[in-house]
C-alpha cells in the first residue's frame, strides 16, 4: 500500500512555513524539570551500557510537551583526553540520521511546489544522469526517500578518514553509481545511494549547495548551531567533535576511521549535539509545516498490515500508539531517535563506541523502549485479530519456511558476501507457530517465536511487540525493519548449501595441499619412478591451488573476526580487502587448470585409478570454492564478468 504525496501547495501553506521557521529561530525549546522516574532510568541503563557494554560516552535528550525535560552528557568524548561529554557542546556524527534532515529538505521543496516527487529525477538532475534501465518506470524523488528506487547496495570504499580527502558529491554520484537491480517501487530495499541522490536533487532544483542549503533552510531557522554538514567542520565545531572507538588495542581502546564521505546526505561527515537535536524533535513535534507533515506520512508500505515509511522515517508502532522512528549507525557512533507525535514525545541517543560485539546499535533502540515505558503507558488494545494457537493458517505454515535473504544485501558487488553469512531462517514451531533465525535485532534474543494472526501475519509470543508479515512473492516484512523486505530463496540459494561447498572444497584443497608434497617425497625416498612432466605439473598445480586458498581463508578471516573492525575496513576499503578479491581472482584460472589436469589424467592415464580419482575430488573441491567465490564477487579482474 502505498499513499500519494503532496505535489504542491498554496503560496498561503509557504508562507505559514516560513513564519514558523521564522518564530523557531528566536524562541529555541524551553527546559522543563524531568520526571524523576525519567532521571533515574535514563542515568541506570546508560551507566550499564557505559561499563557492562565498554563504550566511552553517551549524550541522551527527552522532549516532552514542547519543552526539553532531560538533556544529559555521560562518560568521555575523547578517551585519551578525558574529556568529559557535553550534551550542549559535544558534536556527535549522526550517521544515517543525517537522512531524516535529507528528507526534510526535500519535503521543503515539494510542499513550495518547486519539485514533483512522482516525476523523473532526471527532470532535475544536471551533473548526475540516472540510466533508463526499466523503460516507462522511471526513479523518482518519492522513490528515493522510500528506499524504494530499486539501486543496488555498495558501501566499499565509500568513506574517509579525513574531510580534506572527500570528492564531491555530484562526482561521487556518477563515479560510484552501483546499478539499478530492481524496477522502482517493487520493494523496499534501504538505500544510501538513493539518498545521497535526493541531496544533489535539492542542491540542484534549489541553486544552493546541499550543505548550505541545510544550513539555511533547517539548521540556523531553529537555532541548532552546533550541527553541519560541512565537511570539515566550521572550527567552533570541530573542536568540540567526540571521538568514535571499538574495544580492543594496547590502551584497551582503538579510534574508529571512516566517519566522512561525499554522500553525507545519507550519513557520512553529518554532526550534531543532544541540545540541537532536541530542538529539530520540538520543532518536528510542534511546527506541523506541510514539510514536517510529508515526513510524517506514509508513503509506502511493503505491507498493508506491517509498519510503513514516511520520508526518512519509519514508522513505529506500540500497543496504542503510533510514532516515527530512525538509527545511524557510522564506525564508532551509533544514533537513535524516536518521535511520538500523539503524545508529543521525542528521545534521541547517541553513543561514540560499537561497545563489545557492536552493542551500542541495540542499547540506543534499548534505552528509546525503556524511555517510552517510562513516559508512556500501553495504548488502549486495538481491534487487531489476537495470535492464537487455533488459527486456521497453522495447516499452510511449509509455505513460510525456508530461508530468506535481506534485500539490501548486494547482488552485484563484493558486497554480496553479507549473503553468505546467512540470512533469515523460517521453521515450523509446534503445529501452529513459526521460529524465526536472524531476524531479531535484540543480541540477547537472536531467536523469536511467532504465533498466527491469520491471512499469512504473526505476532511474537511471550508479550512481545513485534509482527511479521508474508507478502505476495515470497517476501516477508518485519514491523522492526520496514525500510528493508527479505527475499525467500530457493534451496539452490540457500546460504547454507553456500557455505558447505565453500567450506568443502577450501578442506580439500588445503588437504591437497599438505598431502601431496607428502607423498611426492614418499616417492622419491622409495626411489619410485617419476611421473611424466605433465602430471607432475598437475599435482604442483594442486599444491599451489591449496596455499592460496589457505591463504584466502586467513586473509577472510582477518577481515570478518571483528565486526566492528570490519565496518570500518568495508567503508574505507584495506589492503586487506583487496587481497581477498586478489587471493580469489587467482583461484579460478587455477581451478581451470586443475579440471583440465584431471580430464588429461584419465585420458593419459596418469598415476593409478585411486590417484585419478583422488585429483578429481581436488579438482571438484576447487570448483566448487571458485564457483562459491564467483557467486559472491570476491573475484575481480578479468574474471569478474563471471560474477555479474
Amino acid at each position: 500500500m502505498r499513499t500519494t504525496p503532496i505535489r504542491t501547495l498554496t503560496t498561503m501553506a509557504a508562507t505559514i512555513t516560513i513564519t514558523s521557521a521564522a518564530l523557531l529561530a528566536v524562541a529555541a525549546p524551553a527546559h522543563a524539570a524531568a520526571p524523576p522516574r525519567l532521571d533515574s532510568v535514563v542515568d541506570t541503563a546508560v551507566a550499564g551500557y557505559l561499563e557492562d557494554d565498554r563504550i566511552p560516552g553517551a549524550a541522551v535528550t527527552v522532549v516532552a510537551g514542547g519543552r526539553t525535560v532531560l538533556t544529559k552528557g555521560y562518560g568521555v568524548a575523547d578517551v585519551q583526553a578525558g574529556t568529559p561529554v557535553d550534551p550542549h557542546r559535544t558534536g556527535f556524527f549522526l550517521g544515517s540520521l543525517a537522512k531524516l534532515f535529507t528528507a526534510q529538505a526535500a519535503s521543503q521543496l515539494i510542499a513550495q511546489g518547486a519539485v514533483d516527487p512522482e516525476a523523473d529525477v532526471n527532470d532535475y538532475l544536471q551533473a548526475v544522469t540516472v540510466p533508463d534501465t526499466y523503460p516507462g518506470r522511471p526513479v523518482t524523488l518519492d522513490r528515493l526517500l522510500t528506499h524504494t528506487a530499486g539501486f543496488d547496495s555498495d558501501l566499499i570504499g565509500r568513506s574517509r578518514s579525513r574531510a580534506q580527502d572527500v570528492e564531491p558529491l555530484a562526482e561521487s554520484l556518477v563515479t560510484r553509481r552501483p546499478p539499478r537491480i530492481r524496477a522502482p517501487g517493487t520493494i523496499a530495499a534501504y538505500d544510501n545511494y538513493g539518498y545521497a541522490l535526493a541531496g544533489q536533487l535539492v542542491a540542484e532544483a534549489s541553486g544552493r549547495p546541499f550543505p548550505a542549503y541545510v544550513d539555511e533552510h533547517i539548521l540556523q531557522p531553529l537555532g541548532m548551531t552546533r550541527s553541519t554538514f560541512a565537511q570539515p567542520q566550521p572550527a567552533p565545531i570541530a573542536a568540540d567533535l567526540a571521538r568514535g572507538y571499538r574495544p580492543g588495542g594496547p590502551s584497551g581502546w582503538t579510534r574508529d576511521e571512516g566517519q566522512y564521505g561525499a554522500w553525507s546526505p545519507a550519513g557520512p561527515g553529518v554532526v550534531s549535539t543532544a541540545a540541537d537535536m532536541s530542538r529539530w524533535m520540538t520543532g518536528q513535534l510542534t511546527d506541523g509545516t506541510p514539510a514536517n507533515r510529508l515526513m510524517q506520512q506514509v508513503h509506502y508500505r511493503q505491507d498493508s498490515r506491517l509498519p510503513g515509511l514516511g520520508y526518512g522515517f519509519e514508522e513505529w508502532r506500540r500497543v496504542g500508539q503510533t510514532g516515527w522512528f530512525k538509527d545511524g549507525d557510522i564506525p564508532g557512533f551509533h544514533a537513535n531517535l524516536l518521535l511520538v507525535p500523539g503524545h508529543d514525545v521525542g528521545v534521541f541517543v547517541v553513543f561514540n563506541g560499537d561497545g563489545t560485539d557492536g552493542r551500542a546499535a541495540w542499547d540506543g533502540k534499548d534505552l528509546i523502549n525503556r524511555v517510552v515505558a517510562a513516559l508512556l503507558p500501553d495504548g488502549p488494545a486495538t481491534n487487531a485479530p489476537s495470535a492464537t494457537t487455533d488459527s486456521p493458517v497453522a495447516a499452510s505454515l511449509d509455505s513460510y519456511t525456508g530461508t530468506y535473504r535481506s534485500a539490501r544485501v548486494s547482488r552485484t558487488g563484493l558486497m554480496a558476501m553479507e549473503g553468505l553469512a546467512g540470512g533469515v531462517t523460517v521453521e515450523k514451531d509446534g503445529r501452529n507457530g513459526l521460529r524465526t533465525t536472524g531476524l531479531s535485532l535484540d543480541p540477547d534474543r537472536p531467536e523469536q517465536r511467532w504465533l498466527p494472526l491469520g491471512d499469512g501475519s504473526f505476532q511474537e509470543r511471550g508479550g512481545g511487540r513485534a509482527t511479521l508479515a508474508f507478502a505476495e512473492g515470497g517476501v516477508l516484512v518485519s514491523s522492526a525493519l520496514p525500510s528493508t523486505a527479505y527475499e525467500k530463496l530457493t534451496w539452490r540459494q540457500s546460504p547454507a548449501l553456500h557455505q558447505g561447498l565453500l567450506g568443502t572444497g577450501m578442506a580439500v584443497l588445503l588437504l591437497a595441499a599438505a598431502a601431496l608434497p607428502a607423498t611426492a617425497l614418499v616417492r622419491r625416498i622409495r626411489g619410485s619412478a617419476p611421473h611424466p612432466l605433465p602430471a607432475r605439473a598437475a599435482r604442483a598445480t594442486a599444491v599451489a591451488t591449496g596455499l592460496i586458498a589457505a591463504a584466502f581463508a586467513a586473509t577472510l578471516v582477518a577481515v570478518v573476526s571483528d565486526s566492528n573492525a570490519m565496518a570500518e575496513t568495508v567503508l574505507l576499503g584495506s589492503p586487506l580487502l583487496s587481497s581477498v578479491t586478489m587471493l580469489g581472482t587467482a583461484l579460478v584460472p587455477l581451478t581451470l587448470c586443475l579440471m583440465a589436469g584431471a580430464i588429461a589424467a584419465w585420458f593419459r592415464s596418469w598415476w593409478n585409478i585411486a590417484g585419478r580419482v583422488l585429483f578429481t575430488v581436488v579438482a571438484a573441491g576447487a570448483c566448487a570454492m571458485s564457483s562459491m567465490l564467483v557467486q559472491y564477487h570476491l573475484v575481480g579482474g578479468p574474471f569478474a564478468w563471471l560474477a555479474g
